[in-house]
């Protein structure tokens, strides 16, 4: 089978996503299939070359950037007729993330075609942001009957990582209609440990020698909830220090 992903950035940087895709991708190619990516980026991207998956870059975008990653908005006007001319060329189509001129443009060249298409919303319907943010989700209202409405109702189905993000996503927006499903992200399997990685570490860090030490692989947002894992650890600590 084919997959084709579409997506504003390729961008490694940009972290969830792009990776998700590169490691389905791989997964996906040892078992025959093909992916490949649509994106918004610049042909001369650096990041393009370095990509094990094809990418098709039909950027630069133009106009207003509302923000950064996968949540900018801006237009790409090859994006549309490429999808158009060569959707049919693909077995199904991912679309990745709302707010973007991407995800509209999937939508007006798929809807009603002969090629599925699914989306991720990327926790992007998370009601957080409409109490977060009441003046920005009054401008979403005003682009989301036209739009990702649209793009959610007509789509094959919407996938969310897990329950709660579906059950969530309903309370956004009382207008809403999604055929719902839940897969789980999944990665690859850790690379071998560099017997040397600890010893670098903790001469780097000598206060953490002989502590127990945890991980945090996210951005430090109030969004992530940081703060609520250190206020836990915080509460453990008095009864169960050790």
């Amino acid at each position: 089978m084919r997959f084709l992903h579409t997506i504003p950035s390729a961008d490694p940087a940009l972290g969830g996503p792009i990776e998700a895709m590169n490691r389905l991708g791989a997964a996906l190619e040892r078992r025959g299939h093909v992916t490949e990516i649509v994106s918004t980026d610049a042909p001369a991207a650096p990041w393009l070359a370095e990509s094990a998956l094809k990418i098709h870059a039909l950027g630069p975008a133009k106009g207003a950037s509302l923000g950064t990653g996968i949540r900018r908005y801006s237009y790409a006007p090859n994006l549309r007729p490429w999808l158009r001319e060569h959707g049919g060329e693909y077995d199904a189509v991912i679309v990745h993330g709302l707010w973007q001129y991407l995800s509209f443009a999937s939508w007006s060249a798929l809807h009603g075609g002969g090629v599925p298409y699914v989306v991720y919303p990327h926790g992007m319907l998370d009601p957080w942001f409409k109490r977060r943010y009441p003046a920005k989700h009054l401008k979403k209202w005003l682009y989301w009957p036209w739009a990702d409405y649209r793009l959610l109702r007509d789509a094959k189905c919407v996938i969310f990582t897990s329950d709660e993000e579906r059950v969530l996503a309903r309370e956004s927006f009382w207008l809403y209609r999604a055929e719902e499903a839940v897969v789980r992200y999944g990665t690859a399997d850790p690379q071998p440990v560099d017997p040397g990685a600890r010893k670098r570490f903790l001469e780097t860090y000598p206060m953490l020698n002989g502590k127990e030490v945890i991980l945090y692989l996210s951005r430090i947002t109030r969004k992530k909830g940081c703060d609520l894992v250190i206020r836990a650890f915080g509460e453990a600590f008095v009864t169960n220090p050790e």
